[in-house]
């Protein structure tokens, strides 16, 4: 039997707050882009330099020309994660459909997830040993983020304004259930 453990990551920078806290993130919404093409489109139009994302789960974090940040999560050559605020849904439409003629690509609004951040002392720990993750990866980058999926959640580490913090993706339902083994552990609902 092969034992094959799912990596997780956690950043050097940043600090983790005191206090243990998960928080309903209502301004974001996650969009999946796939296609032959999505590869060439991020790095020709959007300008991202992907050539770090070589792994499942690796990510970067970066800005539209518009303004718009995001992170986009490295699924395969043909499938990306982006986590937008939910502001940036129309930009990236935009964008889709001013170069779909152009490209093999696709993108998918996931209306059915949520997310949920959390951070604090004991994020890192109680996220490694409830979705069973292995920890063993540091990020150093600053714009580097990593996402892993564990079961009916999408579990992702980033650093956001010098915090670490930590977002759980999935159905509405899922993220419930979650919310109370996480607020049995310590944790506060915000």
């Amino acid at each position: 039997m092969t034992f094959a453990p799912t990596m997780f990551a956690k950043h050097r920078q940043g600090i983790a707050p005191a206090a243990n806290s998960m928080v309903a993130t209502h301004n974001l919404v996650i969009l999946d882009f796939s296609g032959f093409e999505t590869t060439p489109f991020l790095n020709q139009v959007l300008g991202l330099n992907l050539n770090k994302l070589m792994a499942p789960g690796l990510g970067v974090k970066g800005q539209l020309v518009s303004g718009e940040y995001f992170a986009v999560y490295y699924f395969s050559e043909t499938a990306y994660r982006f986590v937008v605020d939910v502001d940036s849904v129309a930009s990236f439409k935009a964008l889709i459909t001013q170069h779909e003629h152009e490209y093999d690509i696709e993108l998918v609004v996931r209306e059915d997830l949520n997310v949920s951040t959390l951070s604090g002392q004991q994020a890192f720990d109680t996220l490694v040993s409830s979705f069973e993750l292995t920890p063993g990866l540091r990020i150093s980058d600053e714009q580097a983020c990593y996402g892993r999926q564990s079961g009916e959640v999408f579990v992702t580490s980033l650093l956001q304004s010098g915090e670490q913090q930590y977002q759980l993706i999935a159905l509405k339902p899922t993220l419930e259930k979650w919310q109370g083994v996480l607020q049995q552990q310590g944790f506060s609902l915000n």
